[in-house]
């Protein structure tokens, strides 16, 4: 379930590479810096669909599958990977849209938290799709970067290979409960 729906303007990741890149700021993922408003943070463990742009590749799909996925068997989460925007799904869920745009090479995604929408880097495919996309969605879920000094981490800035860790799955549950039968050690 998302907790904020405060309407606020989609956002471009050329926009928002452009403006990071001006800036000098992080690379890989990036916030907006001219967004406001409340951030929208949506409950793993109440059903959420996934919704790609209508003009997304079969890889793209797979890549939104797969990430859901990876939350999914981690974290007992309830992401449903829908299909892509406009076919079906239960209009009464809420939605997280995914949008694919082209991006320079380091800038993989971004959450743009006021909006509650993904963007990905159209650049992307396989594994390291999947994980952008489940790095993504974890910013939607209210995680934070994890320095990769501190942990390895899905929520490493710039992550193209570390899955969803023991530790991200305690830190979800830290913020939300822990979501379907897991126990504290995350099995069921």
């Amino acid at each position: 379930m998302a907790r904020s729906l405060s309407p606020a303007p989609l956002v471009s990741l050329a926009r928002v590479v452009a403006i990071v890149v001006a800036g000098a700021s992080a690379i890989g993922c990036a916030q907006d810096p001219a967004a406001s408003g409340p951030a929208v943070a949506f409950d793993p463990c109440t059903p959420v669909t996934l919704v790609p742009d209508a003009t997304a590749t079969a890889v793209q799909l797979q890549g939104v599958a797969a990430g859901a996925a990876l939350w999914n068997a981690s974290a007992a989460s309830d992401l449903l990977p829908g299909g892509a925007a406009g076919g079906g799904g239960d209009p009464t869920l809420p939605t997280l849209p995914i949008h694919f745009q082209a991006a320079g090479a380091p800038f993989h995604g971004l959450y743009d938290a006021p909006s509650g929408q993904i963007y990905i880097n159209d650049d992307l495919s396989g594994d390291e799709l999947a994980i952008t996309i489940a790095h993504e969605v974890g910013h939607s879920f209210g995680l934070v970067h994890i320095p990769p000094d501190v942990r390895p981490s899905l929520m490493n800035p710039a992550n193209l290979t570390v899955l969803p860790t023991a530790a991200d799955v305690a830190t979800l549950a830290g913020v939300w409960g822990r979501c379907g039968s897991l126990d504290a050690a995350g099995t069921e």
